[in-house]
């Protein structure tokens, strides 16, 4: 990706710099799987979300052995997926080597994080010709908050992290070809744009909007611009019609065919349905400015975070303080960049307008911007540097400033890449696991193949997912779960009475919970269920036997069973409160 010719002194140092990359990269591994394997694997996965790529990942692989290669040619094209297709099927692919266990499915984000590094790396360096960049580059995108957070960050087994790192590949490479001006280039950029589509779907919004803006820009440089600007205009054109095209041809044929699933999750879960207005108030979120405001706010701090600002701020601060210069001629160097600048604007204001119009809020989804943030941030520092200076300090010693930046982001790396903050305490997560394994024991000692469950509380820790998981991982054994009283359309809406009772009836499982204990969440399901909580645990004690008990993050948890004659426990005893 080089455009610069090297000398053999060039050559040499260019591939010193590979070797650090490489060794900084081994470092991010053995910090990732260590704590995988010491704070992950162990322990339930939170949040609802990578809990269900998880199960449908087990479910593949499960498909793969019973049907060989051709299930994932099926998953592949599988209609009824509706955010993507290609996530779940590389975590199976990558079972077949590393075998199928949590670390291996997580290696899938590992993998796009280290590709996005290389890349970084090498248009940085391509672009500017300054290898310090590069490795500054690489620290404002380790320092980055959005790595570690606890939810959506690397150690989040869904799809918002790896597409976060192949958009930001995209930007790079947008970079890389001189926002279009390369033909050859411009293909590539096409390649990842559809890699990026099949992983997420909901990202051909974003790319169709940032190339439709860039063709709209450049159409204007033909009618307007000077003859070398029209014909720049002219190539760019070109390129982003080809590029374009090439991703509608492969991406809209797979996006027609699961139209009916896309349809239900976006249209009725995000635009028609209830669900929106529950999961803007989970977030606090009740005004327009609330709405307007969150994904600015989420991405400067949840994602670029304070470090990042802190390192880009103090170099932006030393390079304004040595070279003092007129503001003028200082803006006059942006010009250099200045297709570049465009199109990662473009590439920032698209996504946040399309994520703000959906009055459903997350916060993980608003990181798919991080990167042409920061990549902005290098070429803007490249462009007001200080002609002829070297980014050294000078003290006993030169510091480099870009070695000084990368240690600091390593060291923040390091830190968050092995903390379990925003996880709940050890004791919790063992109790949660054994939770799980006890109903999923329970199956197994009577040989039942399915079991339908309600639960009184909707937390992502007690769930079918969390038993089906257990069943899997602890005791090797597929067990379809039913979610009655609690899950999908029972879930975080306020069920009745009657449907509960009924609901309960139909349950080989049930677990009850507390009727006033933090029960201000704001699910309906958890507020609606107080009222008739008391005739709920009435009609379980007499009608099931307690299986399991245990407190969990401060409630109490019990777990009531469908007495079975071949059950190898059996408490028959009424539990008063």
């Amino acid at each position: 990706m080089n455009d610069i010719t090297p000398s053999a002194g060039c050559a040499f140092r260019r591939h010193t710099h590979l070797t650090l990359l490489i060794a900084l990269c081994v470092v991010q591994v053995i910090v990732v799987y260590a704590h995988v394997a010491r704070d992950v694997a162990p322990f339930y996965p939170p949040r609802f979300d990578q809990l269900s790529y998880y199960l449908s990942t087990y479910d593949l692989l499960g498909a793969f052995h019973a049907k060989g290669s051709r299930a994932f040619v099926d998953e592949l094209l599988q209609p009824g997926n509706p955010t993507g297709t290609t996530f779940v099927l590389q975590g199976a692919l990558l079972s077949l080597i590393g075998g199928a266990n949590r670390t291996t499915f997580l290696s899938v984000n590992l993998l796009y994080f280290l590709g996005l590094q290389f890349v970084l790396f090498a248009v940085v360096r391509s672009r500017i010709g300054r290898i310090d960049f590069a490795w500054i580059a690489i620290a404002l995108l380790l320092s980055s908050a959005t790595v570690m957070q606890a939810t959506g960050g690397i150690y989040d087994y869904r799809i918002d992290f790896s597409a976060m790192c192949l958009y930001g590949i995209w930007t790079c490479l947008v970079v890389w070809c001189g926002a279009f001006r390369h033909t050859g280039r411009s293909l590539i950029v096409a390649l990842a744009a559809i890699l990026l589509v099949y992983s997420r779907f909901f990202t051909i919004i974003y790319i169709g909007g940032v190339l439709g803006a860039l063709l709209a820009i450049n159409f204007y440089m033909l009618l307007r611009g000077s003859t070398p600007e029209r014909n720049a205009a002219k190539r760019r054109v070109i390129n982003i019609l080809l590029s374009g095209g090439l991703v509608a041809a492969v991406c809209l044929p797979r996006l027609y065919l699961s139209r009916d699933a896309i349809h239900g999750y976006y249209m009725i879960g995000h635009v028609l349905g209830e669900e929106k207005y529950i999961r803007a108030h989970e977030l606090g979120l009740y005004s327009v400015a609330g709405h307007l405001l969150y994904y600015p706010k989420s991405i400067l701090v949840r994602h670029v975070g304070l470090l990042t600002w802190l390192i880009a701020g103090a170099l932006a601060g030393w390079s304004l303080w040595h070279d003092r210069r007129a503001a003028s001629e200082m803006l006059g160097r942006l010009r250099l960049f200045g297709h570049e600048f465009v199109a990662l604007g473009i590439a920032v204001l698209i996504p946040v307008a399309a994520l703000t119009a959906n009055v459903s809020k997350s916060p993980v989804v608003g990181g798919i911007v991080t990167v042409p943030i920061l990549l902005a941030m290098v070429l803007f520092g490249a462009a007001l540097w200080p002609r002829g200076a070297v980014i050294k300090l000078t003290r006993a010693r030169a510091i480099s400033v870009s070695a000084v930046a990368m240690a600091i982001a390593l060291a923040a790396f390091a830190i968050r890449g092995t903390s379990s903050k925003d996880v709940a305490p050890r004791a919790d997560l063992e109790r949660i696991t054994l939770l799980a394994r006890s109903v999923a024991t329970y199956a197994a000692e009577n040989n039942l193949d399915r079991l339908s469950v309600s639960t009184d509380r909707v937390v992502d820790y007690q769930n079918v997912g969390t038993i089906k998981l257990a069943s899997i991982e602890l005791l090797h054994r597929h067990l379809d779960v039913d979610g009655l009283l609690g899950h999908g359309a029972y879930g975080i809406f306020a069920t009745s009475r009657e449907d509960a009772f009924r609901l309960s009836a139909e349950s080989d499982v049930i677990v009850l919970t507390d009727p006033v204990t933090d029960r201000s969440h704001p699910y309906p399901m958890n507020t609606k269920i107080k009222e008739y909580w008391d005739e709920l645990w009435q009609w379980t004690n007499k009608n099931r036997v307690l299986l399991f008990s245990t407190e969990i993050l401060g409630i109490p948890y019990l777990v009531f069973v469908r007495p079975l004659p071949s059950r190898k426990t059996s408490v028959g005893e009424t539990i008063d409160r």
